[in-house]
Parts: C-alpha cells; sequence; structure tokens
C-alpha cells in the first residue's frame, strides 16, 4: 500500500482563547509520575516508554491551567487511572473488562480500603484515587461519581461492541459508536474536577439549564473529535483504528462513500459544529447575581482550557506523532 498524505482540519483556528499557556506544577507533577511510572506499567502490561508516553502531567498542565498543586496531582492522578484502566482492558474479553471496570469503581467509591486489598490493580487505582477524593469534598463528590461510573461503564460497552463486532461482522453506526465513546473519553468526571479545582460550587438547577449543559455536551464533542482524528494515525498501527471516529464514518451506511479524506473532512465539519454550539450558548449563560455569573463564566473559561488545551497536547505529544516533519506540521500535513 503505497503512503499518501492526508490534510487535518486546523480545529485551533476558531476556538477561543485559553487563560494562560500551561500551568506551573505540571513539572514536579511529571517527575512524580515518572517516578512511579514502573507500576503502573507493570498492572497495564506496557512497557515504560508508553506509559511515560501517556504524559499524564503534561496533558493536564495544557488542560487545568488554575489548579492549584494539590488539586493538579489529583487531576493527574486521575488521568493516570483512566489511562490504566483504558490500557488493560483495550483488548479485553467483556467478562475481564467488566472485572475490571468495577474494581476500578470499587477503589474509587473507597480508596482508603481499596490501598489495603490484596488485587495490584485495585491496590494501584486506590493510591491515585485518594488524592480525588480529597480534592472533590462533599459538594462535587456526587457528581463525580456518578459520571466516573459512567466512563467505568461504557468500558464494558465497548468490550461489547468489540465481541459483537467481531462475531457477526456488525457494523457500528456513527449514531451508536457516539452514545459509548462520549463516555469512555472520561470528559464530564474531568469537568467535575475543574468545577472542584476551581471552588465553583455551581447548583445542580444551574448546571441542568440548557446553556449550561449544551457548553459541556458541546465541550465533550469537540475533545471527542479532535482525539479521534489526532489518535488516528496511532491506532491505525495498533489495530486498524477499529474503534475511532474516522473508520466508523467510512463503515455506517450513511456514510460509507467517504474515504479517509473525506471522514476527515466530516468529522472537521461536526467540530465546526460543535464548537459553533459552545459559542452558542456561552452567550447565553444566565444572569444570577454576582457570585454566580463569576463561577459560571470562570466554569466556561475551564471548559474553553480543557478542549483548546486537549488539541494542543495532541499536535505535539510524541504518543501520537502526527507529522513526520515540521513542515509538514506547518501544513496540517499527515503522512500514511
Amino acid at each position: 500500500m503505497s503512503s499518501r498524505f492526508y490534510r487535518l482540519p486546523d480545529m485551533l483556528a476558531g476556538c477561543p482563547q485559553k487563560s494562560g499557556s500551561t500551568n506551573v506544577n505540571a513539572q514536579v507533577a511529571k517527575v512524580q509520575v515518572h517516578r512511579n511510572c514502573g507500576n503502573s506499567c507493570l498492572i497495564a502490561g506496557n512497557n515504560d516508554k508508553e506509559c511515560k508516553s501517556a504524559q499524564a502531567a503534561i496533558t493536564a498542565s495544557y488542560c487545568y491551567l488554575q489548579a492549584d498543586a494539590k488539586a493538579f496531582r489529583a487531576i493527574v492522578d486521575f488521568f493516570k487511572a483512566g489511562f490504566i484502566l483504558e490500557t488493560i482492558t483495550d483488548t479485553a474479553t467483556v467478562e475481564d473488562a467488566r472485572n475490571y471496570a468495577f474494581m476500578y469503581m470499587t477503589a474509587f467509591g473507597n480508596p482508603v480500603e481499596g490501598i489495603k486489598s490484596k488485587h495490584p490493580f485495585v491496590k494501584l487505582i486506590s493510591s491515585m484515587a485518594i488524592s480525588v477524593n480529597e480534592l472533590l469534598g462533599d459538594f462535587h463528590r456526587r457528581d463525580f461519581l456518578d459520571a466516573n461510573s459512567t466512563f467505568a461503564h461504557s468500558i464494558i460497552q465497548e468490550a461489547l461492541d468489540r465481541k459483537a463486532t467481531q462475531d457477526t461482522n456488525a457494523v457500528i453506526t456513527v449514531e451508536t459508536y457516539l452514545v459509548t465513546r462520549k463516555a469512555s473519553i472520561a470528559i464530564v468526571p474531568a469537568l467535575v474536577l475543574a468545577r472542584s479545582a476551581g471552588s465553583l460550587n455551581i447548583c445542580s438547577e444551574l448546571l441542568n439549564e440548557s446553556s449550561v449543559r449544551g457548553m459541556e455536551e458541546a465541550t465533550v464533542d469537540l475533545i471527542l473529535i479532535s482525539n479521534d482524528i489526532y489518535s488516528y494515525k496511532k491506532e491505525l498501527a495498533e489495530d486498524n483504528a477499529s474503534h475511532n471516529l474516522l473508520t466508523v464514518l467510512m463503515q455506517d451506511p450513511q456514510t460509507e462513500q467517504l474515504d479517509l479524506q473525506g471522514a476527515i473532512n466530516h468529522a472537521g465539519h461536526l467540530f465546526e459544529s460543535a464548537l459553533a454550539h459552545f459559542k452558542a450558548c456561552r452567550t447565553k449563560l444566565p444572569s444570577v447575581d454576582e457570585e454566580t455569573n463569576r463561577m459560571l463564566a470562570e466554569y466556561s473559561a475551564a471548559m474553553v482550557d480543557l478542549f483548546v488545551g486537549g488539541i494542543e497536547w495532541s499536535l505535539t505529544c510524541p504518543r501520537y506523532s502526527i507529522f513526520d516533519s515540521e513542515e509538514n506540521r506547518q501544513k496540517g500535513l499527515m503522512l500514511l
């Protein structure tokens, strides 16, 4: 198969500005991640290079600019725990995925007890969940646990989808793919951590208000779409990108006429639509009182940091290695 270039959309072009560049606490957390990498790699079955390439602290440094040292450490621990769960279940059977997902939820539900567990996975995840639990406090804990449970259950659903595809050659449609992927990308618990890190005690009524909910949903879509585009090259080399939006677009009966460049372009249009929706919702935030208005404004800024930071990280991280040269990076050309 001959190589060719594919043009990627410039997804940063229309995005709002972040609240800064990177979090100043990143370097200390990065050292801690690498120091503890051995246990994580042992559990996840990966070599040290792959674990480091996940760059949990660097990812968080792009996405959580205002978090203090305590909050930043907790966020990094959450990223690490999620990465380990995803990695260890990436090709797992449904039974194994279910077991690991429930152990993951058990660890986050009671990390103090989990740290005493004889099971290495529960013990490891619990060691990370402790800092997250300390950050959350009573106001945000229930929202986080519910969102994190949805993430864990999506890991089981992905295993079910893989089995269905293998057993019956069933085609996953874009609609069914997005339902699972929106949960498995774990952005909703990440949003709760952003609120907790910023002491943004926004009541449930306001979180369910249409413009706030619309921004959150758009943030999930923006991160999902950009991540699937930028991770496609890596996933293609690993497992033929079987669980990626671009692949699904080329297989869904509604869009199967698309080649890869067409799928990239289509995904780019979906990104633009989600970005326009985020911007529209941001202009319609309710006005309540001075303190609540401040929290809503800071929350919307935190969402921008999250999805713009995610794009910035994807474009530079060695894990994806999207571009083969600086010249092609500037041109947005991916060689496959």
